[in-house]
């Protein structure tokens, strides 16, 4: 009996040793049927085959990769896994190809097979499959292209913006190209062909098209955000390519104006900056100060400040020169000491007395600068000056003054006789902060229809020319 016992024994743990031995030596080698296969997206999908080296001795998962071009979800859906039954000898995945998204004529998907612990990948065999599909092109795929470099635009002064539509197709009939604009609203923030709308048309036969978008202005200080520009497709229609989205970066970055501030205005809020006339040999004429400040109105703009308070009922003074234009060396004969002249009040009463006006000058950076940029004038500005007769006023302004706080505007002696209303126009010119001495030179160009606008002065000392029907006048600005 022992004996038989220790046989039985014997026996089982051979079974049990050969059983273990068994299970691993015949865990199947997984391998697809093919390295490739072709299919139409028409078709709707394929079945994709997996070959075992035997027969599988218990039912298992295989695991499948997914990769390549063909987007997941949107253009084909397909189970990440394979369950065998026992006894299989093949297995297959279905690839299922949403025809509506494929616009490509022939794109591709990758399946590769993941490890398992029932299974092992054929290292010798095909352990990766392509999927290639085709489609025969029947409808366009469009790109959007941009036709030049930069598409940095400041929306104060924005310029537009040249695009292109290719399609890989022309189409048989006019294609109506939906636009994405992404925060654009067409007629607020911009135009497409200087039109308000977010749509172009493709005509049939064509395989291209240009067109234009403008960013419509905006005064935004500090202002920096990147907006992406594409086109929407439509089923039936035309597709839309990977490289159908165009960036563009729209910014209006602060200026810091410390390199001109050096000199503290002696009264009130601002900063000294000389300023001169061009000549008529080149030259410079003019060494006077102006108080200049950053307005209230606008970050990015310089304020015209007079230039103290003085005198005796507190006015502020309008001494020849120190208004930022110096207006009045343009009206010398309206200086006189008898007969018609600008009223004023304080020192030098007959001096000038043109209203301030505050953002005269706004700064625009270049792309990619924060220290240099162009000087442009926001809008036409109209500067007033009120005159009467000089001896009247000479004989009464110190009570008048008194007794309307001198306000001129509610003077009654002497009785004003008419005003004079200088505009500016238009202003141009370029400036460089990154140096602390590094002058502002503008040219502005002036209206006035007081026939004494302009009259007797010396245009050896203010180069003033006529243009175009305005005067033109050169000027430079620099630190005190």
């Amino acid at each position: 009996m022992k004996k038989i016992a220790i046989f039985l024994s014997a026996f089982v743990l051979l079974a049990s040793c050969k059983e273990a031995q068994d299970t691993r030596f015949f865990a199947p080698e997984v391998e697809f049927a093919t390295e490739s296969i072709t299919v139409k997206a028409e078709s709707g999908g394929a079945d994709v085959r997996l070959l075992f080296s035997r027969p599988a001795p218990m039912a298992f998962t295989i695991g499948l990769h997914f990769d390549g071009v063909l987007r997941e979800g949107v253009q084909f859906t397909a189970d990440h896994s394979v369950s065998v039954p026992e006894g299989a000898q093949e297995a297959s995945v279905h690839v299922n190809l949403v025809d509506d998204e494929i616009w490509d004529e022939v794109t591709w998907l990758v399946i590769s097979i993941d490890p398992g612990n029932r299974y092992t990948v054929n290292p010798r065999g095909c352990c990766v499959t392509r999927v290639n599909v085709t489609k025969e092109a029947v409808l366009p795929v469009l790109s959007l292209r941009p036709e030049e470099v930069s598409l940095e635009i400041n929306p104060y002064r924005p310029h537009p913006v040249k695009l292109s539509i290719h399609a890989t197709l022309a189409p048989r009939a006019d294609v109506n190209v939906q636009l994405d604009l992404g925060e654009l609203v067409p007629g607020q923030d911009c135009l497409v062909n200087g039109e308000a709308k977010g749509n172009l048309t493709l005509p049939a036969g064509e395989s291209s098209l240009s067109f234009t978008l403008d960013i419509l202005q905006k005064d935004q200080s500090g202002y920096d955000k990147t907006v992406a520009v594409t086109m929407t497709p439509v089923k039936g229609s035309y597709g839309v390519s990977s490289d159908a989205t165009v960036n563009l970066h729209l910014w209006d970055p602060m200026v810091d104006f410390k390199p001109l501030w050096k000199t503290a205005a002696q009264v009130g809020d601002g900063f000294q900056v000389r300023q001169a006339f061009k000549q008529a040999d080149g030259g410079w004429n003019g060494n006077l100060a102006a108080n200049w400040t950053v307005s209230a109105e606008g970050s990015n703009y310089l304020k015209s400040l007079k230039n103290m308070e003085t005198g005796t009922f507190g006015c502020p003074s309008n001494t020849v020169g120190l208004h930022i234009l110096r207006l009045a060396e343009f009206l010398p004969n309206l200086r006189t000491t008898s007969g018609e002249s600008i009223a004023d009040y304080g020192n030098n009463s007959n001096t000038r007395g043109f209203s301030a006006v505050d953002s005269l000058f706004r700064f625009v950076l270049d792309p990619g600068s924060s220290t240099q940029g162009d000087l442009v004038l926001n809008k036409p500005r109209t500067f007033t000056a009120f005159t009467g007769d000089y001896t009247a006023w000479q004989a009464a302004w110190k009570a008048d003054a008194t007794a309307t706080g001198g306000n001129i505007f509610q003077s009654a002696s002497p009785i004003l006789t008419g005003r004079v209303e200088v505009t500016l126009v238009r202003l141009e010119g370029r400036f460089d902060l990154s140096s602390k001495d590094e002058p502002l030179l503008f040219t502005a160009w002036f209206s006035c229809d007081h026939p004494q606008f302009m009259e007797g002065v010396d245009l050896e000392k203010i180069a003033a020319v006529r243009e175009d029907g305005l005067w033109k006048v050169e000027y430079k600005l620099w630190p005190r």
